[in-house]
This record gives structure tokens, sequence and C-alpha cells, in this order.
């Protein structure tokens, strides 16, 4: 399928987004490609999909699972701000991460499923929790 233009790219993404309920909602309003094409490029460029509403957001990250399959992965578009807040909390993502904890982020804050219960983890605090730990052993 040629995705060569914006207006293709747009109707593309519309049908993935589509589900049972939202296949009468027009979702997207615009579609672009980042960065310059190359040849020897190994992996598709990104799309930068600009949606119409938080409602169709969540409808297509309701539809991320299914999208996952096809391998497209959905991420919110973060200001610096956001960006740095979530680098700072990188350790902390990835010490949970290595807990066999499964961590994510809901704004800026980190957080982690444990077991039935969803806890916020503060910055450095998933590090103390392992030193800790190898401290008393």
């Amino acid at each position: 399928m040629a995705l060569n233009t914006p207006a293709a790219l747009a109707r593309h993404m519309q049908g993935l987004f589509q589900t049972a309920t939202s296949s009468e909602l027009t979702m997207v309003r615009s579609a672009f490609r980042l960065g310059k094409w190359r040849q020897d490029q190994g992996k598709p460029r990104a799309v930068l999909v600009e949606l119409l509403s938080v409602a169709a957001k969540h409808i297509a990250f309701q539809a991320s699972k299914r999208l996952r399959d096809l391998k497209i992965r959905l991420d919110e578009d973060l200001t610096p701000q956001q960006m740095k807040t979530r680098r700072g909390l990188s350790t902390d993502f990835q010490c949970q991460k290595s807990r066999g904890y499964k961590p994510f982020f809901r704004g800026v804050t980190l957080r982690y499923r444990d077991g039935a219960l969803i806890r916020k983890c503060a910055r450095g605090e998933a590090n103390k929790v392992v030193a800790a730990a190898a401290q008393g052993s």
C-alpha cells in the first residue's frame, strides 16, 4: 500500500484505530512521517498522528494491544519537562523491572503493579529498597 502522502497515511492510521464501537468516528486529524527517508534505513520512520479529541486518543490506546501484534507501538507526545522527569526515573524503572514488577508511567508518575495493587514509586525509592535488601543479606 502506497502511503506517500499525508492524506493517505492519515486514512491508513484511521483504519488501524477502527474498532467495533468507533467505526463511525473520524479520529485522525493528520499524520506525518518523521525524519528523512534513507534507502539504507533498516526500520520504518516514525509517524506523528494528530487526533481530533481526547476520546479519540483513548480509543487509539485501547487498540494498541492489537496494534502491537502488527509491530506498531503508540506513545504519547511528551513535553520536554515530562521527558526530563521520566529520564530522572529511568533507574527506578529498570530497578522495578529487574525485581519482576511491570513498571509504567501514568503522566510523569512512575507506577508499578504489586499483585492486584498499583503503587506509586518516588524518585530513588526503588534503589533504596534494593540496597537495603542487599545490605541485610
